[in-house]
C-alpha cells in the first residue's frame, strides 16, 4: 500500500471516529441537561456517587480490553496469521464474558452492601447501581470487537459501538433519573 493511500486511509478512518465521538455527545447532551434539571440536587448528587463506583469497576474490568486486543490482532495481522486472529478473539471473549459478567453481578448484588457500608450517608445509591450493572457486561463485550476490528484496521464497527453504548447508557441513566428522588 502506497504512503499516499495509507495517509487516507488514515484521515478516512480518524473521519469516522470523529463523526461517531459527535454523535456520541449530541446523545449525551439529549438526555443530560433534561434529566439533570428534573432530578435537582439530590437526585444528581446520589448518581454522582454511584457513578464513581460504577465508573471504577468498569476501568477494572474492561478500559484496557480494546487496546490490548487491537496491538494483538495487528501484529498477527502483520505476519499473516490470520487463524491466530481468531483464537485471540475467541479467547478475549471469553475473557470479556467472565470478568464483565462477575463485576456486573459483583455490582448488581453488592449494591446494597455498597450503600450501607461505604456510603451510609447517601441513601438510595443502591438504586442507580444496579440499574447500571448490566452496562459493565456489554461494555466488556463490545471492547472486545471494537479492539479486533482496531486491530484490523477498521473503525466503523468501533464508531457503531460506541454509539450503541452511548444509547444503553442514555436509557439506563434515564431510567434510574425516573427512580431517584426528585427535591
Amino acid at each position: 500500500m502506497s504512503t499516499k493511500k495509507k495517509n487516507a486511509d488514515y484521515l478516512k478512518q480518524g473521519g469516522i471516529l470523529a463523526m461517531a465521538s459527535l454523535i456520541v455527545r449530541i446523545i449525551g447532551m439529549v438526555y443530560r441537561i433534561p434529566m439533570s434539571n428534573i432530578l435537582g440536587e439530590e437526585g444528581n448528587g446520589i448518581y454522582a456517587v454511584a457513578f464513581e463506583i460504577y465508573d471504577l469497576i468498569l476501568i477494572i474490568s474492561s478500559y484496557s480490553l480494546p487496546l490490548a486486543l487491537s496491538k494483538m490482532i495487528s501484529a498477527r495481522q502483520a505476519n499473516r496469521e490470520h487463524k491466530n486472529t481468531g483464537r485471540i478473539l475467541k479467547v478475549a471473549l471469553r475473557f470479556a464474558i467472565i470478568s464483565g459478567g462477575a463485576f456486573a453481578l459483583i455490582l448488581f448484588f453488592g449494591a446494597g452492601v455498597i450503600e450501607h457500608t461505604i456510603y451510609p450517608e447517601y441513601s438510595g445509591v443502591q438504586i442507580p447501581l444496579r440499574v447500571l450493572a448490566p452496562t459493565i457486561f456489554i461494555v466488556a463485550l463490545l471492547g472486545v470487537f471494537r479492539g479486533f476490528f482496531q486491530g484490523k484496521r477498521t473503525m466503523i464497527p468501533t464508531a457503531v459501538s460506541q454509539i450503541i453504548e452511548q444509547v444503553v447508557n442514555a436509557i439506563a441513566v434515564s431510567y434510574t433519573h425516573l427512580t431517584l428522588p426528585t427535591i
